[in-house]
């Protein structure tokens, strides 16, 4: 009985199929299988139930899940913290929101280039729920997204806060003064897909304002809804470092609106529960290159999640770097 054994035993169940395992441990199907046969021979018990359509384990195999997730996830710390990081070689798959992909994501791939350069990057771009859904499913090793992210079996490590302003084109000639919620339906309020975690936290505070009545187009680009605030055909919420320039040069005003939203903290968030051996130092590598604003983290909750809310005031470590 190897490793591979139960690596091999692990993603089957994991992924629910025989051709998923293979596909995401980089062999064939018929080699998965021949693993799990070796690995039911040594043991002297059946691992699987043959006479199921999917891939079901019997109650000897889901002993034996137990076990092998423990040893993947001892191996991955020992891959992670002993291992040379010049001479690790694989695939490491990081999903990332589009504003960690419009800011310092390239730093982040510099470095981690520079540091595991026989590391292949899968990068994936997507918006908060699906990269969750792949997240969950295997299909991505970590996740840079908005959070935290309060599920069980998750683990999240804060990567800094982003300020976002409601913005919109001079041409619509909004006024000056504070606003309402309520005074934003006299136009198209511009945000993000319903899959992403900016809308939920847009609609929970129109909701709690007693706003309603609105009109709302979505889109799954920050960088498609700026050109379209910029145009003048609504009010967006864009993150003020980023179109600092555009507000300088007059093609964007700041709306102010009372109530404020909250910050935006985003974090790295991974699965506990198949530990990749490169995804947390990828998570720390991503903590050292965040130009997010940086402020004091609370130490996690047994079951691996911050117990602060999204955008919570906290006041700046002394001697952190606060960009």
């Amino acid at each position: 009985m190897t490793f591979k054994h139960l690596e091999a035993l692990y993603w089957v169940w994991r992924l629910g199929s025989f051709t998923a395992a293979a596909e995401r441990l980089h062999s064939t199907q018929s080699a998965i299988s021949m693993r799990i046969r070796d690995l039911e021979e040594a043991l002297g018990q059946k691992l699987f139930d043959r006479t199921a359509r999917s891939a079901r384990l019997t109650s000897k195999g889901q002993e034996l899940v137990g076990y092998a997730e423990r040893v993947m996830e001892l191996m991955a710390e020992i891959k992670a913290r002993i291992g040379d990081p010049t001479i690790v070689s694989g695939i490491v798959r990081v999903g990332v929101t589009e504003y960690v992909a419009l800011t310092w994501l390239p730093d982040l791939v510099r470095e981690l280039n520079a540091r595991f350069p026989r590391v292949t990057l899968e990068m994936d771009v997507d918006l908060t729920l699906s990269l969750l859904d792949k997240l969950r499913g295997g299909e991505i090793d970590l996740a840079m997204l908005p959070g935290p992210i309060m599920q069980p079996g998750l683990r999240n490590i804060s990567l800094g806060f982003a300020a976002f302003a409601w913005m919109a084109s001079p041409s619509l000639k909004i006024p000056d003064h504070s606003l309402t919620p309520r005074d934003l339906d006299h136009w198209p309020i511009l945000t993000l897909s319903k899959t992403s975690n900016l809308y939920a936290q847009l609609e929970r505070w129109f909701e709690e304002s007693g706003a309603v009545g609105r009109r709302t187009d979505t889109c799954n680009s920050l960088s498609v809804l700026a050109s379209w605030t910029i145009s003048g055909l609504g009010i967006g919420y864009l993150p003020i470092a980023h179109f600092e320039r555009d507000i300088r040069a007059g093609r964007l005003r700041i709306v102010e609106v009372t109530p404020k939203l909250p910050d935006l903290e985003y974090v790295a968030a991974l699965d506990r529960r198949h530990p990749q051996p490169l995804a947390l130092s990828v998570a720390e590598l991503a903590v050292a290159v965040s130009t997010f604003e940086r402020r004091t983290q609370l130490p996690e909750t047994q079951g691996g999640q911050t117990p602060v809310s999204v955008g919570s005031r906290r006041k700046p470590v002394v001697g952190a770097r606060v960009r």
